[in-house]
């Protein structure tokens, strides 16, 4: 980056280079151009205390350290052994580093990018788009600011930029900082970057790009390189988010994936570079605890998912793909949500489990729990300047775009088995919005602050937090002073003293000064290993050897006299310490001595395996694995035997061992081990080595091998094996009823009641209605049993309806309960059968589709504990309007069958994962064969509807395929022009007929559908019927019309008829549409018509037609209702459409009544959207918007029935604070008025939405919004 400027120093003398430098160089580094040097006078301490914002919890005390313009947009920050202070600051937020959501246009492009060079290409592809072209990119920088208290008084008053600017195209965020032994490390995309201040000035002379490569896709803001920190092993530890990387390392190996966010390590001289845990969406900071266990906070994709605590265990993956960012609608995340890899486990969480599910993957590591919403700076407590309170606590910082309900929270870990668990959770500072946090060596804690808002501001504050009597401990001055002085000319005895200091910092840097002297030291650490009575001595005592060890192996190629001996001696002073009475010790000495390869432990190791303490089964194992020791596999196997899958984070260990070990014959014969836990961790195993005889496990007598290995080859992928793949869906065609339950516990308990209550209106059924207790207290107009908890479809207008009864839970665990309906509903649930315990748990909006539970976020419950037996009372109430009409209530069970409707067979949803992977490679390899395998997929009753029209969508984008994988996002093309569609037709002609005629409506449209793209025949006389039918939906019947489009038997003109005079609108304004395309004479006057005095959708559709007419005749149609628009009497329904009708036209009156439309607006932006906006929208469109719009995010910082964020005000009942207008200028103008509770956070967070969406998605939203009462 900065080989081509000029150097800050003229003339360097050739010993401090030689000095300064790494053996392989450092580069001199330009100075810095932006803010330069610059000095304040400090406040006085009570204006300090006075201006400082910050809530800490009781009995602490507060200042404000640094503000703007000392400090300045602070993303994080690091402190030196000085106690000088460095920021990375950035301000290229949304000027130069830039987000997906706010550049959709290029997501393919970005999504298939796999290195940083195909992200500079699509720069340049898209430079258009951006003012100024690719100079956009470097019009503002990210820089290093150092801070420098000169006088002590505990405010700074100095700065200097330490290094910068950072403005490549590529370059950004620049997110990460580590000061260590008088190097700085920073990371910023593309790069690691090492810097050295040698003449201490404030400004680095030196640096050196130790790697690059880091950040092959946009993603999403924020997503960087960051969480840098040492480890208990002296090597440089640092993450990224899920922009991915492709980078060599040193050694020439490459680390490469382009999906996911990763955790990596190198020693401090940028050597031995490797990846350590990845699967991370953004992990912002990494923190090890006093046991050198690494954990991180990841948080959310803002798709229903929550933050989560991870614990970073060595080759561990989370789960998380970039590609699942993009995924929305029914297939929101793909398996990140659908598999539950987000989800806790109920023995990890039991006080918080609110989701969990049977098939979270086995391939990936579970989270700890779910704490905070923005995790962001994270730190653990480093022993001095708190109450005992909070020992081995971290503290996290939760950025939520706002201070008043941003944090930074504590919490403890405890083990459980080979994993943790989160305890004592709290805010420790509130009224804060921090990006870091981190202790100083003078025992405060420091917090940055971002100053509000998600994008670059010229902003930012830094604040202090201490406990006034503990920091005056003489420990801390001590701390200071050891620090300021170094510990590489201490004696050798203070130095292992220290390693009992109670300040972590101080027994890390004394064990990095003894590991440093080599054999010197040998015997005085294993005296205090072996010896010591402070137990944080011995364990540090124990990775200072392992430092030796794992030194004399790395340079066991060039030996010198005495250094193999002096490993070996260091491998010997450990050895004993495997059979340690403290289970610490030994796990701490089995993982020293995998680290060092010590093949002399093998046989105690492979003891160890069984030991008592499942944390030092997990070491051990991993140890053997890393010494590669073969004859230790019967070891590895009987532990993980013995586990049988319960502790995934032991079975973790036992696979990673086996990977490790890498022996394809062992692996071969373990495949076939009569023990399904045994034949897991191999195919886990051969998972982590793409080992392509995993295809075996398709035809596993286990699910859930079948189902990992169906993982393995679509997720990797292994395009290799997507033809065995597809092949497997021969189990869901041939067996006799692979999802209907077979537990003998839930077919036997059907002993639940339901009945379902009318009470008739005289008008339209309300939401307000349901919350009248009077209407249902009179007697109803109807009554009647129900063999389901299902009302009948389409039973009437103008009424409110209840189902009230009683459900005997199967079995005892987690339940999740759902409600569907048209129009609105509320579903209530009781603790027992007494309908006085019924509290309300869910509710539909509007309407839902029948048959969808989760189309909103509210039709779904939070998890519910019912009891086997134990009968627990249950009411829907329902709404209904006009139209069509249904209610009924869903749950899913703690084995996650489900009953849609309750009283139904269940259906086991187990097999969902491996059905639809298979549809995708069916779909991918594109054979005659392939495309009859989904036909008879779709045929088999037995499997469950939705995998069924799942395979119908299949086929249907035969010649059409979205370039991107159906489960999981992931970029794969498929050339459908290539294909033979009379291939397909032929397989459709003989299979499709009887889907057309299936009972299910969805279905038959499905297959009508098909057929009427691939212009397939099928019954016209059927099609025709269903036409006529007043009792199927409107999308049936419109699907069924179009399919008679290629009939030549008159059955079109018939059916055209029909629908026009139909009772649907929706088929009314197809038949005009269907008329139009075929020329016929009526279809003008019709749509004239139409446009003038239909409903408001048929009006929409017929401008939308008539748009498309061109000429006069399309002329003629429109400009009177141009001219209604500029008079201001057109309906406000149809202004947007007649507005985006007539834009293109040049035809002189209409151009003419447009133009004076938009004179009447004032040239003001609001009085536009007021005009098209405020009416008209499609409210199932805009449910869609709200909830999942990619750019809009509405949901990261808004809730709807306790879904979403908590940034902003819910919306739930947002359609009685104010009318059609307030919810407008809320979404054009959000900082004209701010949500009571919210103002203190000052300027609103939220963008206008003017810049994200369209003019017809902002008035979708708005007609969605209106709906929420």
């Amino acid at each position: 980056m900065f080989a081509s400027l000029a150097p800050r120093v003229a003339f360097v003398p050739v010993a401090l280079v030689v000095m300064c430098a790494p053996a392989h160089g450092w580069a001199l580094v330009v100075p810095p151009t932006t803010h330069g040097e610059s000095t304040a006078a400090p406040p006085s301490p009570t204006a300090v205390v006075d201006a400082c914002k910050i809530k800490p919890v009781e009995g602490l005390a507060k200042s404000t350290v640094a503000t703007y313009p000392l400090i300045d947009d602070p993303v994080a920050f690091c402190i030196d052994e000085q106690g000088r202070f460095y920021f990375a600051e950035s301000d290229r937020q949304e000027r130069g580093i830039e987000d997906n959501r706010s550049s959709s246009w290029w997501l393919l492009d970005d999504i298939a990018s796999e290195t940083v060079e195909d992200r500079l290409a699509m720069y340049r592809k898209w430079e258009a788009k951006r003012e100024g072209g690719m100079a956009y990119y470097s019009k503002w920088s990210d820089r290093i600011a150092q801070l420098r208290d000169a006088d002590g008084n505990g405010t700074f008053e100095h700065r200097s930029d330490f290094a910068g600017p950072f403005n490549e195209p590529l370059d950004g965020s620049g997110a990460g900082l580590l000061a260590f032994d008088g190097d700085i490390f920073y990371t910023n995309i593309p790069n690691l970057w090492r810097m050295r201040d040698a003449d201490g000035d404030g400004v680095a002379e030196f640096t050196l790009k130790d790697s690059t490569g880091y950040g092959v896709r946009v993603a999403l803001r924020g997503h960087d390189m960051h969480g840098l920190t040492i480890g208990y092993d002296g090597k440089v530890y640092w993450s990224i988010g899920d922009r991915g990387y492709h980078v060599k390392t040193p050694d020439g190996a490459l680390l490469h994936d382009p999906r996911a966010g990763a955790v990596f390590r190198m020693n401090p001289d940028g050597s031995e570079l490797e990846l350590y845990y990845t699967g991370l969406r953004n992990p912002q900071e990494l923190a090890f605890d006093a046991e050198g266990n690494l954990f991180t906070g990841d948080n959310n994709s803002d798709g229903g998912d929550k933050a989560r605590i991870v614990y970073c265990m060595e080759g561990g993956e989370t789960g998380w793909s970039m590609d699942y960012q993009t995924l929305e609608g029914a297939n929101q995340r793909g398996p990140w949500n659908q598999e539950g890899i987000w989800h806790l486990r109920p023995d990890l969480a039991p006080h918080k489990v609110t989701a969990y599910s049977p098939l979270q993957p086995a391939w990936t590591l579970p989270p700890l729990d779910h704490v905070s919403s923005g995790p962001s700076g994270l730190v653990f407590y480093p022993g001095l300047g708190l109450s005992s309170r909070y020992d081995n606590h971290f503290f996290l910082c939760d950025f939520l775009g706002g201070d008043s309900y941003s944090q930074v929270l504590s919490f403890a870990l405890e083990p459980v088995g080979a994993g943790f668990k989160v305890v004592d959770e709290h805010p420790f500072v509130e009224n804060v919005l921090p990006t870091d946090v981190d202790f100083g060596y003078d025992g405060k804690m420091y917090i940055t602050d971002w100053g509000g808002g998600w994008e670059s501001g010229e902003k930012g504050e830094l604040y202090a937090v201490w406990d006034a009597t503990r920091v005056a401990d003489p420990r801390v001055a001590q701390v200071t002073q050891l620090f300021a002085e170094g510990f590489a000319q201490r004696d050798s005895d203070e130095l292992a003293a220290l390693l009992a200091h109670a300040d972590r910092r101080v027994r890390q840097r004394a064990q990095f000064a003894l590991a440093a002297r080599g054999n010197i030291t040998t015997a005085l650490l294993g005296d205090v290993a072996q010896h010591g009575t402070d137990h944080f001595a011995r364990v540090h005592a124990i990775w200072a050897l392992g430092q030796q060890a794992s030194r004399n192996l790395r340079n066991s190629s060039n030996l010198e006299a005495g250094s193999l001996s002096d490993a070996t001696s260091a491998i010997d002073f450990v050895l004993p310490l495997l059979h340690d009475r403290d289970a610490l010790v030994r796990a701490q000495a089995a993982r020293m001595l995998g680290e060092a390869r010590a093949t002399a432990a093998v046989t105690t190791l492979s003891d160890l395996c069984a030991d008592d303490n499942v944390r030092v089964r997990a070491f051990a194992a991993m140890a053997l694995g890393k010494i590669g020791a073969r004859e230790a596999v019967p070891a590895i196997v009987s532990m993980v035997a013995e586990n049988a899958d319960r502790d995934p984070f032991l079975r973790h260990a036992g696979v990673q061992a086996l990977a490790w070990i890498n022996d394809s014959a062992l692996l071969g014969e373990l495949s076939a081990d009569p023990l399904p836990a045994t034949r897991m961790a191999a195919m886990l195993a051969m998972r982590k080595l793409r080992d392509v005889r995993l295809a075996k496990f398709l035809n596993d007598p286990e699910r859930t091998i079948r189902l990992e290995a169906a993982r393995a080859i679509n997720d990797i992928p292994m395009p290799s094996l997507r033809a065995q793949l597809a092949d497997s869906i021969t189990r869901f065609t041939s067996a006799p009823s692979p999802t209907t339950t077979s537990n003998a516990a839930a077919v036997a308990s059907r002993n639940h009641s339901f009945t379902r209550e009318v009470w008739k209106l005289t008008r339209a059924g309300t939401v307000a209605d349901l919350s009248d207790t009077a209407l249902f207290a009179k007697t109803p107009d109807e009554s009647k049993e129900l063999p389901v908890a299902a009302a009948p479809r389409n039973a009437g207008n103008q009424y409110i309806a209840r189902i009230r009864g009683v459900v005997e839970a199967p079995l005892t665990g987690e339940y999740t309960f759902a409600i569907a309906s048209d129009d609105d509903s509320i579903l209530l649930v009781g603790t027992s059968d007494d309908p006085s315990t019924l509290r309300a748990i869910a509710h539909v909006d509007g309407y839902s589709e029948p048959g969808d539970y989760q189309g909103q976020p509210g039709q779904r419950s939070q998890p519910i504990r019912l009891e086997q037996g134990k009968r627990y009372a249950i009411t829907a109430l329902h709404a209904e309007g006009g139209g069509g009409d249904h209610c009924s209530i869903a749950w899913t069970m703690p084995d996650g069958r489900v009953e849609q409707p309750i009283g139904v067979a269940a259906v086991d949803q187990s097999e969902f994962p491996h059905m639809r992977r298979a549809i995708e490679a069916c779909l991918a390899e594109g054979t005659p064969a392939t495309a009859t395998l989904l036909c008879d997929f779709a045929l088999t009753a037995s499997n469950p509807m939705p995998m069924r029209i799942e395979a119908l969508d299949a086929l249907g984008a035969w010649t059409t395929a979205s370039p991107r994988n159906r489960v999981n996002g992931m970029y794969r093309v498929i050339d459908g022009k290539a294909r033979d569609v009379a291939m397909l037709n032929a397989v459709l002609a003989r299979k499709l007929a009887p889907l057309a005629e299936n009972p299910d409506a969805l279905l038959r449209s499905t297959a009508r559908d098909v057929a009427v793209k691939f212009g397939v025949s099928l019954d016209p006389d059927a099609s025709l019927r269903a036409v006529s039918d007043s009792t199927l939906s409107s999308a049936e019947r419109v699907s069924s019309l179009r399919s008679l489009a290629g009939d030549t038997g008159g059955r079109l003109t018939v059916g055209l008829d029909a629908a026009l005079v139909s009772d649907a609108p929706l088929l009314r304004a197809e038949a005009r549409t269907m008329l139009l395309r075929n020329n016929d004479a009526r279809a003008l006057a019709l749509l004239s018509d139409a446009s003038a005095s239909g409903t408001i959708i048929e009006r929409q559709r017929a401008i939308q037609d008539l748009a498309s007419l061109g000429g006069s005749s399309g002329d003629a149609a429109l400009t009177p209702l141009v001219q209604q628009l500029a008079d201001g009497t057109l309906d406000a329904a149809l202004c947007l459409d007649v507005v985006e009708a007539s834009t293109s036209r040049n035809e002189g009156a209409m151009h003419t009544a447009l133009e004076r439309w938009k004179i009447s607006l004032n040239d003001s932006a609001i009085n536009r959207y007021e005009a098209i906006a405020l009416e008209g929208g499609d409210a199932v469109n805009g449910r869609t918007i709200v909830l999942y719009h990619t750019s809009a995010v509405c949901m990261k910082c808004h809730a709807i029935q306790g879904s979403g964020g908590n940034a902003a005000p819910a919306l739930d009942g947002v359609a009685t604070r104010g009318d059609a207008r307030y919810l407008l200028h809320s979404l054009i103008e959000p900082n004209e008025k701010v949500a009571e509770g919210y103002v203190n956070a000052g300027a609103s967070a939220m963008p206008s939405m003017q810049t994200v969406l369209t003019d017809r998605e902002v008035r979708d939203a708005v007609a969605y919004l209106k709906t929420l009462q």
